[in-house]
């Protein structure tokens, strides 16, 4: 199957590492046909862009916030790492990018 290989990748907890987890976000990924559902959106809206191919599986309403719809397909949608790190701005690449910048500084020598 392609592209669900990288929906088990996902940090270190248990949880997405279970063969339910496995078995759900696959069916994910194939009902959505292994393409990025927000770049199919924004394709479909007249958007720019390509669509990519989707290699995570997203809680739409996070686990934290309802473990009870940590399994449930609808809670779910397919989508490409940067579709994702945009929608998690503090993990990933785009933590690097949220990180202030220290201000540019004039040194001043004395002589």
């Amino acid at each position: 199957m392609r592209g669900v290989k990288a929906v088990y990748h996902k940090e270190s907890e248990p949880f997405y590492h279970t063969g339910v987890w496995k078995r759900t976000a696959a069916e994910r990924m194939r009902m959505d046909n292994y393409l990025c559902c927000d770049c199919m959106e924004r394709f479909h809206s007249g958007g720019r862009g390509k669509v990519r191919d989707a290699e995570v599986v997203h809680h739409v309403i996070p686990r934290s916030e309802r473990p009870d719809l940590e399994l449930d397909i609808q809670n779910l949608r397919s989508l490409c790492k940067q579709c994702h790190n945009q929608r998690h701005p503090e993990k990933g690449r785009a933590k690097e990018a949220a990180k202030p910048t220290k201000p540019n500084r004039a040194r001043v020598i004395k002589i």
